[in-house]
């Protein structure tokens, strides 16, 4: 028998972040700051428990993850996904970009209908360890 507490295991974290998201959907002011606190690589939630990237990626295979990424769905639904990309706890962020990458996705948020930056907070709202296969 383990005598190892159910909060150092890998589904007892998997847990722990279903629990605090599950509170963060109830009392946020847009999807962006939820996914922010959970996200953010450096101060979100899910960095604090799983400080790996490779364990980070093991959780985003979990059941707990999928029902964080359905609380994600419904908080777009219930704040507008353009409305809700802007964090209200954000700051400024400059970035230069390359003209050609810039008109690129001035165009894009013209076709979607949304501002220039909507369309980047959407974007960089979706974790990229989701989206790299493997590798730290």
């Amino acid at each position: 028998m383990s005598t190892r507490s159910p909060h150092k295991t890998k589904a007892g974290k998997a847990a722990r972040i279903l629990h605090k998201a599950q509170d963060l959907a109830g009392r946020v002011e847009s999807w962006a700051d939820f996914a922010n606190a959970l996200f953010d690589a450096e101060h979100g939630f899910v960095a604090q428990v799983f400080p790996r990237l490779r364990e980070r990626q093991a959780f985003f295979k979990t059941k707990e993850y999928a029902a964080i990424d359905r609380l994600l769905s419904q908080l777009m639904e219930r704040f507008g996904v353009s409305a809700g990309a802007a964090p209200k706890e954000s700051g400024k962020f400059v970035v230069r970009l390359p003209r050609t990458l810039r008109l690129s996705l001035e165009r894009e948020a013209v076709r979607e209908g949304v501002n220039l930056n909507q369309l980047v907070l959407t974007k960089l709202a979706v974790p990229l360890a989701v989206h790299t296969p493997g590798g730290e």
